[in-house]
Order: C-alpha cells, then structure tokens, then sequence
C-alpha cells in the first residue's frame, strides 16, 4: 500500500507565540444556563465548590462558560501561547480567575498561565477612577513589557471587566500599537481592534517629564500644582483635585507610562540643500540591472534627507532594506527581483539610529508601494 506523507507545519510556518493578556469579570458565576450555581448572587450566596466549577468547565461549551473563555476560543490558544489573567480584587474576581487559570493550564495547556489580582480595582474600593485603573495600566504595560523582552507577541482580550477597564484597555492597545480583541455578550463573532497607527506624541510628555514625575510620587497641595499649571495649562486634562491635594488622574497616569514605555519619538532628519540629479552616485551603465532601476534610484534622491546614493555589492544579504550605520545615517536596499537585484548604499542626514529606522521604514513603504 503506498503511504501518502501528510503535510506537516515547519518550526518557521508556526504562528509566533502569544501573551494573550485577559480581564477577569464574573460571568462564570453570573450566567445564567444549566450550571450547577446558576443564578449564583454575591449578596448571600457562598461560592460554588472549586472541584464542581472545574468538572462543569471541563466538559462546557467555552462560547456560553465565560467571557473570557469564547474571546479565548474565537482566538484558538496554542499550546505555544500564554495567559495571564487580570481580575478584580474581590473575592468573585479572584474565584473566576483561579478557575480559568486551573481550566487553561490542566485542559487547554497552554505554555503558561498566570493570574494578577487587580488591587484597589473592586466594588469595595472608593478610589476606583484614581488607584483601580492606575493599577490596570501598570499590570498591562508590565505584562506588554516581559512579553516583548521575551520576542512574544502581546494581545490584549478586554471582554471581562468593569466598562471602564475595557475602554483603558483600548487605550492602551492604541498608544502601545497592541492588537484589542474582545467579544460582545450578546454576539458570537469576535472583534479585532487593530494596531493603530497613531501618531501620538510621547515628546510632548516626555519634554514635561519633571511635572510628571514630581506629582507621581504623592498627593501634592492643590495650591503647588496650580501654580504650575498656570504655567502650562495643557497639563490641566490630565490632573485631578480633592480634598486631600492633586494628583494625576488615570488618563494621566497612562499617558505617563506609555510615553516611558514608547520612549522619544524620531524627528524627521534635515534636508540636504542639494538637488536630486547630484545625489545619483550610481552607474548609468544597465547590464544586469533590473527594470525600472533607474526610476528607483530618482525616486531615492527626491527624498529630502538623502545625501547621495551609489552602487555597493557589500549590501547584499539580510532584509532588503536595512540600516548599515545608524549612528551616520547609513541605510542598505536592494532593488529588483531576486537573483538581478540592484544593491544600494543611501547615506541621509539621520544621525542615530531612531532616525536612521524612521527613513528606513519610509524606504521600505516606498519599495513595498
């Protein structure tokens, strides 16, 4: 009998792993089907038995157990993947959490799952708007953080939650460019927020860092903070008054710890006063270059910031466009289709390398156009 080999999934086909990074709400307590606890109520009635919610979650359908289990199923876990659960800090929070944690590590088994309670973010706690979602973003952009360190792709599920959690959440994935994903109680069909390409401006916060820092570290007297915002009154937004003093309120807070995390942005380098037709150092000569070389070329010395271009066979290798130098502006590209490529050196006015990868990224938008 001849055996016919099924394909089988290279390490390089696999999806990358994730950090599926999800809120915690109360629906595995709270919905309301054949579960054993349904019409479970926190006001006075004791949590159901740990080993029962694990049995019953074992053999239940993930769309109807929980939100956090069909955002989970409509992003089909890998045994490659992680999560780490979010949850409030109240006793239901922590109960759901811990059940799904158990549920993803003894019958999904993912590669790890992890679980963080959410202090100051409860029913019971009264600076909800000032301590709870401060502490939300600072999970977040932790967990964001290790997962990047560690080349593994974050993601954040915001279905479980407060409301307010959820629009953070989205926040976040907007200042950050994490992909949100979430779905609807009353919809099946899951809903990706995608990278956004926001041009914030994390120098603006970063150029008032002093402020920033100064009124992090504690409630300061209202009258201190007023006298410095009268200096910048921008600042305004993102400052709140009480009783006790001022402090940075949550939209604050997390512009200040994802302008940390993003890090200044790279400005635009200067143009070089120097016509285009100057710029082109390459060969006129066409044995062997691929067509449309010479339109490329043009189209590379039209960019304000390139000094010149030339030919370099030494580029060869690696990404089509690369940086050679980043701290002199030194950007490697190859043109052309592989085996008759045309390699480039374009040296720019960029000087270190967050410039440089900005003119790099901009080169390879144009080959990619």
């Amino acid at each position: 009998m001849l055996m016919v080999n099924e394909p089988t999934e290279t390490k390089s086909d696999m999806p990358p792993p994730r950090l599926l990074i999800t809120t915690v709400g109360t629906s595995l307590l709270t919905n309301r089907d054949d579960r054993p606890w349904a019409g479970w109520n926190r006001a006075d009635q004791p949590l159901p038995d740990e080993s029962d919610v694990d049995q019953w979650l074992a053999e239940a359908d993930p769309v109807t157990a929980s939100a956090e289990t069909n955002t989970l199923k409509g992003l089909d876990v890998q045994s490659a993947d992680r999560v780490c659960f979010l949850h409030f800090d109240t006793p239901e929070g922590r109960f759901c959490s811990e059940r799904l944690q158990h549920f993803y590590s003894a019958v999904v088994r993912c590669r790890e799952v992890t679980g963080r309670s959410l202090t100051a973010l409860g029913y019971e706690h009264a600076s909800f708007s000032q301590r709870g979602l401060k502490v939300l973003v600072e999970e977040v952009i932790a967990a964001v953080k290790r997962a990047r360190v560690g080349l593994i792709e974050p993601v954040l599920c915001a279905t479980g939650g407060f409301k307010a959690e959820i629009a953070f959440l989205n926040l976040i994935g907007a200042l950050l460019e994490v992909e949100v994903y979430y779905i609807h109680e009353q919809f099946r069909e899951i809903v990706r927020l995608p990278r956004l390409p926001l041009a914030w401006d994390a120098n603006w916060v970063l150029e008032r860092r002093a402020f920033f820092e100064w009124i992090d570290v504690e409630q300061r007297p209202r009258h201190e903070v007023e006298d410095r915002l009268q200096a910048d009154p921008g600042l305004s937004p993102l400052v709140e008054h009480s009783e006790d003093g001022s402090y940075l309120n949550a939209a604050g807070d997390l512009l200040f710890r994802a302008a940390k995390e993003v890090g200044p942005r790279a400005t635009w380098p200067p143009a070089v006063p120097r016509p285009p037709d100057r710029k082109n150092r390459v060969s006129g000569v066409e044995h062997h270059r691929p067509r449309g070389w010479q339109a490329f070329v043009k189209l590379l010395c039209e960019i304000d910031c390139v000094s010149f271009v030339r030919y370099d066979p030494d580029v060869y290798g690696g990404a089509r466009v690369k940086l050679i130098d980043g701290a002199r502006g030194s950007i490697a590209v190859r043109f052309g289709p592989l085996g008759n490529e045309l390699p480039l050196r374009v040296e720019t006015s960029a000087r270190g390398e967050a410039q440089t990868m900005l003119v790099r990224d901009y080169i390879a938008n144009e080959i990619r156009a």
